[in-house]
């Protein structure tokens, strides 16, 4: 088989998979931050992020010296290397219940810097702020409230970008249709992936990090070509699913691209 082929069709395969468990480098305007992140044996603190382009605002809920609830908020700016920071702010007002808001009690304090460094998707990540000159440095993860169900039929596109001396030269796919049938029981997927050069089937293991997925497994395809794959940052709704990428073929080529899908057929509301 000529390699372009093998690529194409190897990759509409592995795109249909959920998102890689793998740690993968996230970068600012790819990987969406939002989330609600914390450390699973300090339950009862937390901080959620919620991103547009490369920045994040960030809201911290924690307890202050007399144990009583105190929240701090920050607007972080992308800053490189996988690294955003901010002014932190503690704020006041007035009581939740008064029948009309009175803008005019609202304060808002400086009481340091936050910095969040996410080196991974569904990894580790480090929180570093400070409070009137207390000092913490928190390893945190993004907290899963509800699996995710990729379960369905999907139609959409691929653009995939191959590598190694295999691919040569390298190919970069724009737009190529694909359909995927999507299977999900627990941790185990399976998926058939119909393609315009190859029909593939793929098996692998689901994990979860907060509102992405992951899947990493083995392929198949009706022209003979097998090997491994990994799609992560994987993400769904009650319209489409999207994705990045990677598979590494028997024939030492290396792909990677980004997928997305709309579901089959389409939703009624």
């Amino acid at each position: 088989m000529k390699i372009r082929q093998i690529a194409r069709s190897v990759m509409a395969a592995v795109i249909i998979g959920l998102a890689c468990g793998f740690a993968t480098l996230a970068k600012a305007k790819t990987t969406d931050q939002s989330d609600l992140w914390w450390i699973p044996n300090e339950s009862g603190w937390g901080i959620q992020f919620v991103q547009e382009e490369t920045t994040i605002f960030a809201t911290m809920f924690v307890y202050g010296t007399d144990n009583r609830p105190a929240w701090y908020t920050a607007t972080l700016s992308s800053v490189g290397f996988l690294t955003w920071t901010g002014k932190l702010y503690a704020t006041t007002g007035p009581w939740f219940g008064n029948p009309v808001f009175d803008s005019s009690q609202v304060t808002v304090n400086p009481v340091g810097i936050m910095t969040f460094n996410a080196p991974t998707i569904n990894g580790i990540a480090t929180l570093t702020y400070d409070v009137n000159g207390v000092h913490v440095v928190k390893a945190i993860q993004r907290q899963t409230l509800v699996a995710l169900n990729f379960n369905g039929t999907y139609v959409g596109t691929l653009s995939q970008l191959g590598s190694g001396l295999p691919c040569s030269p390298a190919r970069n796919t724009s737009g190529t249709p694909a359909t995927f049938q999507i299977t999900q029981n627990g941790a185990a997927v399976t998926i058939v992936a119909i393609g315009s050069a190859d029909t593939c089937n793929l098996s692998g293991a689901y994990t979860q990090a907060g509102h992405f997925g992951s899947v990493h497994g083995t392929y198949s395809c009706a022209s003979g070509d097998s090997g491994t794959f990994a799609v992560f940052e994987m993400a769904v709704s009650w319209y489409d699913f999207r994705a990045r990428t990677r598979l590494e073929s028997q024939s030492g080529c290396t792909l990677k691209g980004y997928v997305n899908g709309l579901v089959q057929p389409p939703p009624t509301q």
